[in-house]
């Protein structure tokens, strides 16, 4: 049985790679340990299953690669983010914000209640 945090990290890796290189451009060891250190180790991912995510988002004319040398014999392979890689970011950023507050409603919510209810009281709350 498959875990949920493996399948919420596989649902949002691509996501999170591309809002990284948003921040400015990144070698891949350099993508996972970002991850790492922001989650304070809740999210890791191998280097292994991040490679065929960047090789897809190259393909798919995302995301760009360089390479300069970070010592004398050692050369960085660097992805940088593209227009086409910004405006899927902003997609899955979108949709992001639109499901999760759904979700946690859902997984939170009674019988009978409603989302659009619940949205509607909670502006009440907030608004005056």
């Amino acid at each position: 049985m498959k875990s949920l945090s493996g399948t919420l990290k596989k649902a949002t890796i691509e996501m999170l790679i591309l809002k990284l290189l948003w921040e400015g451009d990144k070698y891949g060891y350099q993508i996972t340990q970002e991850l790492k250190t922001r989650s304070d180790g809740l999210y890791t991912v191998l280097e292994g299953s991040m490679y065929p995510i960047l090789y897809r988002l190259l393909d798919d004319g995302c995301i760009s690669t360089y390479e300069e040398m970070a010592g004398p014999r050692l050369k960085r392979h660097y992805y940088r983010l593209e227009a086409p890689g910004v405006e899927r970011l902003q997609n899955q950023l979108n949709e992001f914000d639109k499901y999760i507050p759904v979700i946690q409603f859902l997984a939170k919510s009674q019988k009978g209640e409603s989302y659009g209810q619940y949205t509607k009281e909670t502006a009440k709350k907030v608004l005056p």
